[in-house]
């Protein structure tokens, strides 16, 4: 899915309207999708908190008001009923009479209790000026100022969905935006990239029409369409197996996190080589070899559809060790120090296919410059390079992660936050990536929706996030998925 500006989704919109969608039904289907996130992300809110504005942005969170299953749900408005038109008008009349609907110049942090939600339904894709209005900034400084979750309808208030630019006087900060159709182009660059927390991207049956093509964005839809799922006489040979080449005495608990994101993302087998002793840390689903220091496992590549290797590695990698991993027959994924000794060692690289490689941005800073390229400052760029130069997928981790393929297309992730950056994260994703290439997915395929996956994982999590902890919370995800049900 591609990024939208303001002009193209207008155009989608009319189109929509021209076949036969009446203008209120892509509101109401906005509102109801929005309720259904929250419901399901937010169950036991003590209370919902709408703000709103006067315009489609406003009515869509009406409509959403009236769908909330929580307890309480109350409105602070910027404007009086009255002063509501259009479609928005038709969301006021159908407001249920039991929701209180206040207006207010003014908000503080005293209008909000702790355990509250709070919908920021205050100014939608039409702002494009550099100020807000007073009683608008007061809404948005009290809902910021509050440590509250906000949950933005389309994109955070006060950021032009073009640009990404910030109004001069604040803008929202947003736990997670539910945009509509497409995503903003705003919400990937400038504040907004910043600002809009976790993306979800909602399907309101937007007309689709051509347009210039923006950044290509992997969200829940493409996850919910590759996701792989199983027949019921599903084996574990015919689910993947996964042949895990990673630790060393120094780093062993790259080995256990690797192999066990693996099994948990779904691959049906998963075998463990490594220097390092694990027979006491890997869970017994795994099976487990202990090499020689130097060792090469080729005995478990010749029944092994997937090969992952370097994590924990240290400096354990070699010449001889590269080598054999390039003649792995399957897909491999190269991470973390099989990474750094290529960069050392370029010489020794061979194009192929099906090789994916998940640098952080260090990592592909040493690859670039040990392959002879200058460093950019655009992500995307470096990963594009370094998938061009290299011949394998690039997934280049970091804010909106992104994909890139020899081909030269660049996909972002829209998905992860800051509780990733902690020890061993980077090992559970190879883990996945490589589920997902023995389930049958193609090497970008596999990548995309393992690097999405891993970032869904830490949005759910509850709390401060331990690497340890990402398998689990990754099965669930992977089983949500797998059900089209709402993550």
């Amino acid at each position: 899915m591609y990024c939208a500006g303001t002009d193209l989704i207008r155009q989608m919109e009319k189109e929509s309207v021209a076949g036969g969608v009446p203008e209120y039904e892509l509101m109401r289907r906005a509102g109801i999708q929005a309720a259904r996130w929250i419901n399901d992300r937010f169950p036991d809110a003590a209370r919902v908190v709408i703000l709103c504005g006067g315009g489609n942005n406003g009515g869509d969170a009406l409509v959403a008001a009236a769908c909330l299953r929580h307890r309480e749900v109350i409105i602070y408005s910027t404007k009086e009923k009255s002063a509501f038109s259009g479609c928005a008008a038709c969301a006021v009349q159908d407001l249920p009479e039991k929701i209180p609907f206040i207006v207010r110049k003014t908000l503080s942090e005293a209008d909000f209790f702790s355990g509250d939600i709070i919908v920021d339904g205050l100014l939608g894709i039409g702002f494009c000026g550099k100020e807000l209005r007073s009683d608008v900034q007061s809404f948005i400084k009290a809902a910021n100022s509050s440590d509250l979750p906000v949950i933005s309808l389309d994109l955070p208030s006060g950021i032009n969905a073009d640009t990404g630019e910030a109004a001069v006087n604040g803008a929202v900060r947003a736990h997670t935006t539910l945009t509509f159709g497409r995503p903003k182009s705003g919400l990937f660059t400038g504040d907004g990239a910043q600002l809009r927390g976790g993306l979800r991207i909602l399907d309101i049956g937007l007309t689709d029409v051509a347009g210039t093509a923006g950044r290509e964005i992997f969200s829940n839809f493409e996850a919910e369409k590759i996701v792989p799922r199983h027949r019921l006489d599903v084996h574990k040979n015919s689910r993947g197996k996964v042949a895990v080449w990673a630790g060393s005495a120094k780093y062993p608990g790259a080995a256990v996190l690797c192999s066990h994101g693996a099994l948990k993302a779904g691959a049906g087998m998963v075998r463990c080589a490594s220097e390092a002793d694990l027979s006491s840390r890997l869970c017994q689903a795994v099976i487990f070899e202990q090499l020689s220091p130097g060792g090469i496992p080729e005995d478990i590549f010749s029944v092994s559809d997937v090969l992952i290797c370097g994590c924990g590695w240290g400096n354990t990698g070699s010449v001889a060790a590269l080598r054999a991993v390039l003649d792995f027959p399957g897909k491999v994924v190269l991470d973390a120090d099989a990474l750094n000794f290529i960069a050392g060692h370029p010489e020794v690289w061979q194009k192929r296919d099906d090789v994916i490689i998940t640098p952080h941005p260090k990592e592909a800073e040493r690859l670039l410059l040990g392959f002879g390229m200058a460093l950019s400052e655009s992500r995307i760029k470096n990963a594009v390079m370094l998938a061009s130069e290299t011949g394998a997928v690039t997934l280049l981790k970091g804010r909106d992660t992104v994909v890139a393929s020899p081909d030269g297309r660049a996909v972002t992730i829209a998905a992860g936050n800051p509780l990733l950056a902690t020890a061993g994260s980077g090992d559970v994703l190879a883990g996945v990536i490589g589920a997902q290439a023995a389930q049958g997915l193609s090497a970008v395929d596999a990548a995309m929706l393992g690097a999405y996956v891993h970032g869904i994982a830490a949005e759910r999590a509850d709390g401060i996030l331990t690497a340890d902890e990402l398998p689990g919370i990754i099965s669930h995800i992977m089983v949500k998925l797998q059900n089209n049900r709402i993550i």
